[in-house]
């Protein structure tokens, strides 16, 4: 295919990397691999991401305030949608440079500051790419055209080579290990777990419980110290090697949220063969397979602490789940096929333009 100018569009938590940050780093990274000239536009990056940036010929700016006149792409494509702001300024780019806008959600609706500015973006979008069917049919009964959704999934992006022992052997731990690996608000159940880890100490006494991620209740250290206790590890925010290890270190990866869409983590555990724990949000139980590569807990922490404890005491179940996953991870959720999923989309919608010198792409709908 022709190489592209794609113009990647996303606020960004930085320093804090979620699954939204990593999606547009991943995104961005793979097209520019893949030869076409790729830009990000972002609020603010730490400078370790900049530098992988840099190294994979990924352009960095700040957002500006007025459509550039000369740096005109073939195609933007915004991710998240937390805030409205900068998925409304890349679709007004797009329009005024007469070039599809692409959009990617990312988060659930539930955390989405304004949802009727997001739905107006959505609707307006050339194509929305989701990330479970489940999403495809929530954006679908909101009125975005079916023709404009395309499912593209997840993928795993780690350390090559993950350090394990290291990682227990800092942290002294000896006995299983059950991983949180999110941003710290309620909706992703770190307090759940918190909770629910004194109920798993009754038959699992050796077990750590450790966590890891963005802080964002305003009161997180508050319930931290609720529940303060040896067993329990609270790492804060944790780099691409520290995560690396922590998945590969941990016995079962816990997140129990109720409010998500797909989270990249779980690709990153299984990849790591390890087994999964979440709640009940909308479409989990199409991303996580109950009994077959991880379980779906009730959300209170009497429900999360059964399953958790479940898996616990029959390892050679939760060894198998692990492998299970990783199967899963291997033939379906690779980030090379998200990449061609979303490359074809790109392809189809720049193609008018590629059709010869002179033409415009026009928006048909």
């Amino acid at each position: 295919m022709s190489r592209l100018r794609v113009r990647i569009v996303h606020h960004g938590y930085f320093p804090a990397r979620a699954g939204a940050e990593i999606m547009a780093q991943y995104l961005a990274e793979s097209m520019s691999r893949r030869g076409h000239r790729v830009g990000l536009y972002s609020a603010a990056m730490d400078e370790q991401s900049t530098g992988w940036m840099a190294g994979a010929g990924v352009d960095v700016r700040t957002l500006p305030a007025t459509t550039p006149a000369g740096d005109r792409p073939d195609l933007v494509h915004a991710v998240d949608s937390v805030s409205p702001e900068f998925p409304r300024a890349a679709l007004r780019m797009a329009r005024e440079w007469a070039v599809p806008f692409v959009y990617t959600p990312a988060s659930a609706p539930q955390v989405w500051q304004d949802r009727p500015a997001i739905l107006d973006v959505c609707r307006r979008a050339d194509a929305v790419f989701v990330l479970t069917e489940a999403e495809r049919r929530m954006f679908r009964d909101e009125g975005v055209a079916e023709s404009a959704l395309h499912l593209i999934g997840q993928g795993p992006h780690l350390s090559a080579d993950p350090h394990p022992e290291r990682f227990r052997a800092r942290h002294g731990i000896t006995g299983p290990m059950v991983f949180f690996l999110g941003r710290m608000m309620r909706s992703k159940g770190y307090a759940l777990l918190l909770e629910a880890a004194h109920t798993v100490w009754r038959s699992h006494p050796d077990t750590r419980f450790v966590f890891a991620g963005p802080p964002w209740d305003d009161d997180r250290g508050e319930v931290f110290a609720r529940y303060a206790d040896p067993r329990i590890v609270d790492l804060g925010m944790l780099d691409e090697a520290g995560k690396a290890d922590a998945l590969a270190a941990c016995d079962v990866f816990c997140l129990p949220s109720t409010v998500d869409v797909f989270p990249l983590v779980f690709v990153e555990a299984w990849a790591n063969g390890k087994p999964v724990v979440t709640s009940t949000f909308p479409g989990g139980d199409e991303v996580v397979r109950a009994g077959v590569d991880g379980l779906i807990a009730e959300p209170t922490a009497d429900g999360v602490a059964a399953a958790v404890r479940s898996l616990l005491d029959d390892p050679a179940t939760a060894r198998e789940m692990g492998a299970q996953g990783r199967v899963r991870a291997e033939r379906e959720l690779g980030w090379e096929a998200v990449a061609d999923r979303v490359e074809a989309v790109y392809t189809a919608l720049t193609a008018p333009a590629q059709a010869g010198p002179g033409q415009t792409w026009k928006r048909t709908g």
